[in-house]
């Protein structure tokens, strides 16, 4: 349709625990008008994948979010959906300092598989701000930069970017999803 970009597809990566079914959950709240997120209790560890599909007054574009499991038995099937994906939203856990460093090496893989597009918008959350407040932020986002640095050595154009998130609270959920809208909104040229 003229005037409507097309639909965009979200796959949401993060090792098991990270909190990507609550920041699916939280982004629902946020922009859905059908449909409401579950309450923090109510989330089970997610094998193989849940799906939300979010749009609205208040957002600029559909959006489907592919959330994944993120246990190790269960990262095998990421890129699958790579290839079909718009966006990739990666999930850690700001609080949790010991899985950092095996978050870190499954966004390396991602970013390297073959499948993964090197356009490809690439928004981070780091989760559980409300634990791991400032500090986890930072070292979240300093161990993003290395890995990023070593898997874009040479120049693309690919966008990415850090932000805090609560999602028991929902905090941070929207300028995130800004982020992301805008990152994969349709640049036009005139001659």
């Amino acid at each position: 349709m003229i005037g409507y970009p097309a639909p965009k597809r979200v796959v949401v990566l993060g090792i098991h625990g990270s909190g990507k079914t609550s920041a699916v959950e939280r982004i629902k709240d946020a922009y859905s008008s059908t449909a409401r997120g579950l309450r923090p209790d109510q989330i089970i560890p997610t094998v193989g994948m849940n799906m939300a599909r979010v749009s609205g007054t208040h957002l600029a574009m559909e959006m489907t979010f592919w959330d994944l499991g993120g246990a190790f038995g269960l990262r095998g099937i990421w890129e699958n959906y790579f290839a079909e994906a718009d966006a990739c939203a990666y999930v850690v856990d700001g609080a949790d300092e010991d899985a950092l460093e095996e978050a870190m090496v499954e966004l390396e893989r991602a970013l390297r598989n073959k499948k993964f597009s090197k356009r490809m918008p690439v928004l981070i959350l780091s989760s559980k701000i409300d634990l791991s407040g400032p500090e986890g932020l930072e070292m979240v986002r300093a161990s993003c930069e290395d890995v990023f640095a070593r898997v874009d050595a040479s120049p693309s154009s690919r966008s990415w970017s850090v932000f805090p998130v609560d999602a028991h609270r929902g905090l941070g959920v929207k300028p995130a999803i800004e982020w992301l809208t805008s990152a994969l909104a349709p640049t036009h040229s005139y001659f």
